[in-house]
């Protein structure tokens, strides 16, 4: 649907994606971006965006399905005055300064970002934001935290270009503290040493339970901010807050979630993360990559020695089962076994293991388990290159058949754990260090 409409002075519309908006006529303002005649804005699936006339203004807009759009009369439903105020105050501060973002699923973590970046942005300050969501990262891939920096006013924290990035592997932060904190630091250390003055980082909506507040007192305790900004409805962060009320080198701000927001159920959230896959495996080619040249990161396999022929021989006849591979480091032992393995008798399986080899940790695996991971892609320089699809673990010939865009020369593979096709879908979620 195209529609040719004329927006009064002061006038909102309120578009939800897909869409896609064009100013004929005027100026639009959106999150502090403005759009002139000619410029535009993507409304991506599921997301929604306010548009204020700057004054009288024809605009064009083209809606795809599912997507609507409405015109409004109240001017504050854009932008919380709440969030003016907190972005002047901290403008204000002393450069560097770094700000950390906290809320609840929903609650405009991001809308804020976008605000916020812009303002600096505009303000004439090298800003960068930092995603730390893992599952609705717009600046890198899902399973990443992202880094970019700001060319130009932007609409969505999608249009900021990737700088780097650091692969976790899942889409959850769950079991992943470690993982999400230090990636955190290192982007955090990156936008420093490349001259950023305001870091804007935006966080994943897990506040509840035990393994958020590790997550989120690991993560302030890590990035030392200057400034935290809570949006809440009510007090639902305030667990969070309570232990830094009385530092005096750090400011709490909190603000109110804007009305205007949308909820997305969880399949939305999966259309987004799967879209994005497709987005950055896009002119993914085979390449084959030697195991004794490149590292595999959050994996047992390639972490250790080859076994013997003679001590495999030994597993195969203590499980009854051929095996293909076998692997031994100090602390682990792997072996890749030939046919199904029956989860109810898997327990059994790593007790003999555990009794011939003496290791506690055993990981035994089927033949192909590989199929399908989500791995990153290194530089030898540790640089995140890009996504890669496993297809193949060839023991034989000690190398891996992976499908990925990337190009360069690859120094590191960080294995996943998302198994997804080669379109894209999402297939399976599993745990970490599975392999």
């Amino acid at each position: 649907m195209v529609v040719r409409m004329k927006l009064a002075k002061s006038k909102i519309v309120k578009v939800e994606g897909p869409a896609f908006i064009r100013v004929v006529e005027g100026a639009l303002s959106v999150l502090g971006r403005e759009l002139t005649p000619r410029e535009h804005a993507v409304i991506p699936k599921s997301k929604v965006m306010v548009f204020k006339a700057e004054k009288d203004s024809v605009i064009e807009l083209r809606v795809g399905e599912g997507g609507k759009f409405e015109e409004l009369d109240d001017v504050e439903i854009t932008v919380p005055p709440e969030w003016s105020s907190a972005a002047d105050r901290i403008l204000n501060y002393d450069k560097p300064i770094s700000v950390i973002v906290l809320g609840n699923v929903d609650s405009g973590k991001t809308t804020f970002c976008t605000f916020l970046a812009n303002k600096s942005f505009l303000r004439g300050f090298k800003t960068a934001v930092i995603d730390n969501d893992l599952g609705q990262s717009d600046i890198g891939p899902p399973t990443t935290i992202g880094l970019g920096f700001l060319e130009r006013p932007v609409s969505s924290l999608s249009e900021v270009p990737l700088y780097n990035a650091f692969f976790a592997g899942s889409t959850s932060p769950n079991g992943l503290v470690d993982r999400v904190v230090v990636g955190a630091r290192m982007l955090m250390d990156a936008a420093l040493r490349h001259g950023a003055e305001v870091i804007i980082v935006n966080t994943s909506g897990w506040i509840l339970g035990r393994g958020a507040r590790s997550l989120k007192l690991a993560l302030l305790l890590s990035l030392n901010p200057k400034i935290i900004v809570a949006i809440q409805r009510e007090a639902e962060l305030e667990h969070l807050l309570k232990p830094f009320q009385g530092l005096i080198n750090l400011e709490i701000i909190r603000v109110p979630t804007p009305r205007v927001l949308r909820a997305r159920n969880r399949e939305e959230r999966r259309f987004i993360r799967e879209a994005s896959y497709k987005k950055y495996l896009v002119g993914a080619k085979t390449r084959v990559i030697s195991l004794d040249r490149v590292g595999l990161l959050f994996s047992f396999i390639g972490s250790g020695f080859p076994l013997p022929k003679s001590e495999i021989r030994e597993y195969e006849e203590a499980l009854g089962l051929p095996v293909l591979y076998g692997e031994t480091s100090s602390d682990a032992i792997v072996l890749v076994v030939k046919g199904a393995l029956p989860a109810s008798s898997l327990e059994q399986y790593r007790e003999r293991v555990r009794e011939l080899s003496g290791k506690e940790e055993v990981v035994i695996l089927p033949q192909g388990f590989e199929r399908g991971l989500l791995a990153g892609v290194f530089s030898p320089q540790g640089k995140f290159l890009g996504l890669g699809v496993i297809r193949e673990f060839n023991f034989a010939k000690r190398s891996i058949e992976i499908l990925t865009p990337v190009d360069g020369e690859i120094g590191m593979l960080a294995i996943g754990s998302i198994k997804i096709n080669e379109s894209g879908r999402e297939i399976r979620k599993l745990d970490s260090w599975t392999i």
